[in-house]
């Protein structure tokens, strides 16, 4: 019974077929080669578009993997995004996003914290106690001045995020909660 069941599945898959003719070697090297992707303001536009345009179009569409990747694909084009465009867009915004969220979880409200806690401390006490919670500060510090985002996407594309944190924040927090997300 089991072989039975092993030939069904052999049967069922898919065979690759091999090609008439082996490939031909390239007649010489291409010259032209495609720019890098690269954020500007107006692919952060289309980014936006393109997921309001994917999450209105999915949403309790029932679409099956394979419709799903079509309307991909198509509204991807019709937002005039590359791929290559697209997955570096999603990797900044991603970056920025997680690490604003994680400096308002932990360094920014310590440090607002710390403000309020130190406001009615004789100078020498304020003073003892601000040079204990320095390594916190500095963290804190770190945290928001996304150093690292900066150094991989460059300032302007984490400027251009900043920007409109608000909205791409939405979009993205409405991504991870899978709704209109990305397969």
């Amino acid at each position: 019974m089991s072989r039975l069941v092993l030939l069904l599945g052999f049967a069922a898959c898919p065979r690759s077929e091999a090609p008439a003719e082996p490939a031909a070697a390239p007649s010489a090297p291409s010259t032209t080669q495609a720019a890098p992707a690269v954020i500007t303001a107006e692919k952060l536009d289309a980014w936006l578009a393109y997921h309001h345009a994917l999450d209105a179009q999915t949403q309790d569409a029932g679409l099956d993997a394979k419709h799903l990747a079509a309307l991909e694909r198509d509204v991807r084009r019709q937002h005039t995004l590359s791929e290559a465009e697209l997955d570096l867009l999603e990797d900044c915004i991603s970056a920025v996003v997680s690490q604003r969220a994680i400096a308002k979880l932990t360094g920014v409200e310590a440090v607002r914290e710390f403000e309020k806690a130190t406001v009615g401390l004789k100078p020498e006490q304020r003073q003892k106690v601000e040079a204990a919670f320095g390594d916190v500060r500095a963290k804190a510090q770190q945290a928001t001045s996304l150093d690292a985002e900066r150094a991989r996407f460059g300032d302007a594309a984490v400027q251009l995020v900043l920007a409109r944190e608000a909205e791409i924040t939405a979009t993205w927090n409405s991504l991870m909660d899978g709704r209109g997300e990305r397969r």
